[in-house]
């Protein structure tokens, strides 16, 4: 298959899928990781795409998110991998010993593990994705909210997780968006955003954590608003809800 039949088909596929990932393509059309990233930034130049790290989105949904093409989990992973463990260290400054704390779905939720292995504290979380984060020698405890499992999310979701999620007081609620515009956070499945919800119900503080790519873009469902949040943080700032920036 020549470079340009390969564009013509990625054309389709983006089209079809609204989001390409670097990985995806290397793994459809047997090329490596530089081949896949030209064919990016040339669709890019074309108008087709609006490129982000890791791949790249459909140019008239760039701004607006939903579950028919937001990534999956696993190819999240990859994308602005050192903006989200930057976001992930300035939440885990807040976590102190004897804290139970509530980690939302997500990859920047997941990637507190890393700053958190030397705390004891009990992690509540829906999160499976991060389970395979957990630091050996970790001291605290994770208790992994049970119910429908989104294979997509790697996450569970649905009535039971948000039963057993009832049982629990956080002192604090790490809560993750897919998109921050107009005041609110967004998310795009609404079992995902009501997991959110009550997870902000049963908190002391509620804290959003997003890396900088999630500002200026919405989800199908605006779960809260930014001021319901106590601080919000992304690899550029910590926010307190009274205005004040550190």
């Amino acid at each position: 298959m020549t470079s340009a039949e390969r564009l013509d088909r990625l054309k389709t596929l983006v089209q079809e899928t609204e989001f390409l990932s670097v990985r995806q393509i290397m793994n459809e059309f047997g090329v490596s990781r530089s081949s896949a990233m030209r064919d990016l930034d040339e669709l890019e130049r074309q108008g087709v795409v609006v490129r982000q790290r890791g791949g790249a989105v459909l140019k008239n949904r760039a701004h607006h998110l939903t579950k028919t093409y937001e990534p999956a989990t696993v190819e999240k992973a990859d994308m602005h991998v050192s903006e989200k463990a930057e976001a992930a260290r300035l939440a885990a400054a807040l976590v102190q010993d004897g804290d139970c704390i509530y980690l939302d779905s997500g990859t920047t939720t997941a990637a507190m593990m890393t700053c958190l292995e030397s705390r004891d504290v009990t992690i509540v979380t829906p999160n499976v994705y991060l389970l395979a984060q957990v630091p050996d020698g970790f001291p605290g405890r994770i208790c992994l909210l049970g119910g429908d499992f989104d294979k997509s999310y790697l996450a569970s979701t649905g009535p039971l997780a948000r039963k057993i999620l009832a049982s629990f007081w956080f002192d604090k609620a790490f809560v993750s968006a897919n998109g921050i515009a107009d005041g609110k956070a967004w998310a795009n499945d609404l079992s995902v955003a009501e997991i959110k919800q009550d997870a902000m119900k049963r908190a002391d503080r509620t804290i959003l954590v997003a890396d900088s790519s999630k500002e200026d873009r919405k989800g199908m469902y605006a779960f809260a608003d930014t001021e319901a949040f106590d601080e919000l943080i992304t690899e550029e700032k910590t926010e307190e809800r009274d205005g004040t920036e550190q």
